[in-house]
């Protein structure tokens, strides 16, 4: 697998590189959302959480970070920063190939203030395949290099992304989440893992003829397996969520 340092150049790159745009944002879209729910495994039996996220594009590629902030036996802070570099972009050219827009090197770090002792912080480093139509209002698939600074291997971490609106009726709905699938070499005890969090969102905004896409209602389902790399150590919990758009 890339040794450390040239993962650690790479991501220099990758967060560096959008500093130096001076062009202002193609897009920008952010969210802060409140969640409430329980039966987590290792933690609290129910928690509220808020999360913050943020995503832009500029002149090559798109940025992306989200914070959650909780109390998990003590306050919590857990962010996921990641950068992407077009290939559209950079080369001024069409690279489309069939179901695949577009290819994006992609960048990312995780981090956490826990445990205490030794918080935890894992590095990302791979490519990312821009699969959206006219159905999705983003679906992205991201097949990354994965490493875990208190793991002494490197692993590989798959995480399909989607948004998917809908109607019913009057009513607007999107229907979005992730799943990041790991294999065993990302943790210490060699099994893999996979959290999938799918959201169904009630467009709340639109329903009370006040403005679309802009304020929501809904459900959360988070699914663990094998949490931390535990063996059958599995987590299923369902929490209720509000999200606003700015």
């Amino acid at each position: 697998m890339l040794p450390k340092k040239l993962i650690l150049f790479l991501l220099t790159m990758f967060f560096s590189i959008s500093s130096w745009a001076l062009e202002p944002f193609d897009w920008t879209s952010s969210n802060i959302q409140y969640l409430y729910g329980g039966d987590f495994i290792f933690a609290e039996q129910e928690r509220s959480t808020v999360t913050i996220e943020h995503a832009h594009g500029w002149k090559y590629g798109t940025n992306f970070f989200f914070v959650d902030m909780y109390n998990n036996n003590g306050f919590e802070v857990y962010a996921e920063v990641y950068s992407y570099l077009s290939l559209n972009k950079i080369s001024g050219a069409d690279l489309s190939l069939g179901p695949i827009k577009d290819f994006s090197l992609a960048g990312g770090i995780n981090i956490s203030n826990r445990p205490e002792e030794n918080r935890f912080q894992a590095y990302l480093v791979g490519i990312s395949l821009d699969l959206a139509n006219e159905y999705f209002d983003y679906l992205q698939l991201d097949v990354m290099a994965y490493k875990d600074d208190g793991v002494n291997s490197w692993g590989v971490q798959v995480t399909p992304v989607w948004s998917f609106p809908f109607d019913l009726g009057p009513t607007k709905f999107k229907f979005r989440g992730f799943v990041d699938i790991k294999d065993g070499n990302t943790n210490t005890l060699g099994n893999v893992t996979m959290l999938a969090q799918p959201q169904l969102l009630l467009d709340v905004g639109d329903l009370v003829s006040w403005k679309s896409d802009v304020f929501y209602i809904g459900t959360e389902y988070s699914f663990w397996l094998n949490k931390f790399g535990v063996e059958d150590a599995n987590e299923s919990a369902w929490q209720g969520m509000i999200i606003g758009f700015f």
